[in-house]
């Protein structure tokens, strides 16, 4: 997080700020999703937390959501592993929906979810440099909402990663090992 005039200040102290993005796609509407969090992990129980809160806001605007269909990239410590896949059929199972995840090869390009990351880190800067101050998710949400009402703005906030972290760590105690899951180009979280 960043001030305008922090080269002038002593000491110099910047906190580290994690931006999950998202990019939802419906017969009628799109949305766009920067969810900040001064956790920087990106682990099991930040992803949980992320999905958690997208899925209240669509469930919130779209009634009666049936099936849900996720595309992101392989990467290894969020998504394309055993922990993942097991929340997906908790997810799937808790709010009665149908849950497919779809990989696409690690660093293979741009997507929308990194233009939206990119537009709210230019807002958030450009409020800077015209005397916004950013100390904390909190602010690192107001300033582009200043600017913007296209971008769905929520924290990801420490209390929901513990509350994720406590629902999910007995579940994940009993998952097995998925073989070849590198390989892996796609799941569907089944409902039992």
């Amino acid at each position: 997080m960043k001030e305008r005039d922090e080269i002038q200040k002593t000491p110099w102290n910047t906190k580290p700020l994690s931006i999950f993005t998202a990019f939802v796609w419906s017969r009628s509407k799109t949305f766009s999703y920067a969810l900040p969090s001064l956790d920087v992990t990106h682990d099991k129980f930040v992803v949980s937390s992320a999905l958690e809160i997208i899925l209240n806001h669509l469930e919130s605007v779209i009634p009666n959501v049936k099936e849900i269909n996720c595309f992101s990239d392989g990467a290894a410590s969020q998504f394309k592993q055993r922990f993942h896949f097991r929340n997906l059929v908790r997810i799937a199972n808790e709010r009665r929906i149908d849950l497919s995840w779809h990989f696409f090869a690690t660093s293979h390009g741009k997507g929308v979810v990194d233009g939206i990351g990119g537009t709210v880190k230019r807002l958030v800067w450009s409020s800077i440099l015209a005397s916004g101050v950013c100390r904390s998710a909190e602010d690192f949400i107001k300033l582009p909402m200043k600017e913007t009402n296209k971008i769905v703005l929520i924290e990801i906030k420490i209390s929901d990663i513990n509350t994720s972290k406590a629902k999910l760590e007995s579940i994940f105690k009993a998952v097995k090992t998925v073989s070849e899951t590198q390989k892996v180009h796609s799941v569907k979280a089944f409902r039992f």
